[in-house]
């Protein structure tokens, strides 16, 4: 009997050998006239590679696929179990404009596209590099501003002998986009460049960095004008201003609606048997690691003043811990269900600020709609004009990207609501019938 087991063990060892041995070939495509119509991409100088983990991330060259002149393809054997996620991204080599990965374009770590293995061999859907369709033209100016008053403050940075960059999506995140004082002995320092690279209407990404030292958390953004030259507004490198920190112990209290909240992969939480958790960076806490979460970071929706939950069964989750003077007023997190990374994408956090000290209950977010507060709060929201209706559709627009669309059907101040994912846009169409009966409102997030 154990001679017969020991056989069978060794043929269902052998079958998963021999299942991941056999050599399944995965097309790549990639989509470069925009890239070549921009000059970002000179098909007779530039290395064209697809990279992931099939490779070792060290790139397989691509090839121009018969009878196009843009389309590029890469037929690579993968040794994977069916259904294995694997990660990639497209990747341009430039003598002359240096090495250009793609930005964050899809739903992977660190932003890499995705795609499920299948056994027998796949050609994937043939997408634009970087996500970019359309060609944008002559591009948009943008003016890119930082205060650096806490770090020239505290002798962390020296002007005369230091360097301050803005990297982004814009450059492919690459080096020599420098900053200069915008006057002498300022401390915001700025720099303007043309974006041809990315569509007008998308969300761009960047950071601020200096000597190598990148701005902590998420990366910031903005949304590229249709029209017209953009200035962004100065802020703090890494939010952190000379009043950026709490002058006294302060208790916080952090809720999320949970009210048909869906995960990433558009699982619904469930009221009855799902646990709700923040990870973050915040009142001296740090991020933990997915999904492991310490039960101190459990939110719960069960009415009592330990939690700072105020009605049990709402579906409102809570919960309240104390900051500590000297600490950050900053907070930056997100929720997950069960201990699992399923709110947002990668490095797309909620961003909120402590504005007072003693108690502070942090405005309620609504699970999956990822606000991120700027840390001076304008008081100007700028214009606001509602176009239509066309075709059905009532169109709305606003100046100030840092504000939030709200909606109420009867005025009264408890009934307005965050229109999800209006932060950071400039423009939202909603259908007659959607509208009809709300107002609408810009506020802080």
């Amino acid at each position: 009997m154990k001679r017969i087991l020991s056989h069978l063990g060794l043929i269902v060892i052998l079958s998963l050998i021999a299942g991941l041995t056999d050599a399944q070939g995965t097309t790549f495509r990639v989509d470069m006239s925009v890239q070549i119509a921009i000059g970002r991409y000179d098909p007779s100088n530039d290395l064209l590679q697809v990279r992931g983990p099939f490779n070792g991330w060290s790139g397989t060259d691509l090839t121009i696929v018969a009878g196009s002149d843009s389309v590029y393809e890469a037929e690579i054997d993968i040794f994977e179990v069916d259904g294995t996620q694997i990660d990639y991204k497209f990747f341009i080599g430039s003598a002359t404009s240096g090495d250009l990965w793609e930005s964050n374009v899809g739903q992977g770590d660190s932003g890499n596209r995705i795609f499920n293995y299948q056994t027998g061999g796949q050609a994937l859907e043939t997408v634009f590099f970087d996500n970019l369709d359309t060609n944008p033209g002559g591009g948009v100016e943008v003016t890119f501003q930082v205060n650096m008053a806490l770090l020239l403050q505290d002798e962390l940075f020296f002007p005369e002998f230091d360097w301050l960059e803005a990297r982004g999506a814009f450059n492919g995140w690459a080096a020599g986009f420098k900053l200069e004082p915008i006057s002498e002995g300022s401390p915001i320092f700025a720099g303007t460049t043309t974006i041809n690279s990315i569509a007008p209407g998308d969300t761009v990404e960047y950071k601020y960095v200096y000597n190598g030292v990148w701005e902590t958390g998420s990366n910031r953004t903005f949304v590229l004008p249709q029209q017209g030259a953009q200035v962004l507004p100065p802020r703090y490198f890494s939010d952190l201003g000379p009043d950026s920190n709490l002058t006294e112990d302060t208790e916080i209290v952090i809720s999320v609606d949970m009210k048909n909240a869906l995960t990433l992969d558009g699982t619904p939480f469930n009221l009855e048997t799902d646990r709700v958790y923040i990870n973050g960076e915040f009142a001296g806490f740090t991020w933990w690691e997915w999904p492991f979460p310490p039960e101190e970071l459990e939110l719960l929706d069960d009415g009592t003043p330990e939690s700072g939950d105020a009605v049990a069964g709402d579906g409102l989750y809570t919960i309240k811990t104390q900051a500590i003077a000297g600490q950050s007023k900053k907070v930056e997190y997100k929720f997950s269900i069960n201990g699992e990374d399923n709110e947002a994408g990668f490095q797309d956090n909620h961003i909120r600020y402590i504005r007072k000290t003693g108690d502070y209950f942090l405005p309620a977010d609504q699970f999956g709609n990822m606000v991120r507060e700027p840390e001076i709060l304008s008081s100007n929201f700028g214009g606001f004009t509602i176009d239509g209706p066309v075709d059905g559709m009532v169109t709305i627009r606003w100046e100030n990207a840092a504000a939030v669309l709200q909606k109420s059907r009867t005025l009264t101040p408890e009934t307005w609501e965050n229109i999800p994912s209006s932060q950071g846009k400039r423009e939202m169409a909603f259908s007659v019938t959607e509208i009809s009966k709300n107002y609408f409102r810009l506020a802080t997030p």
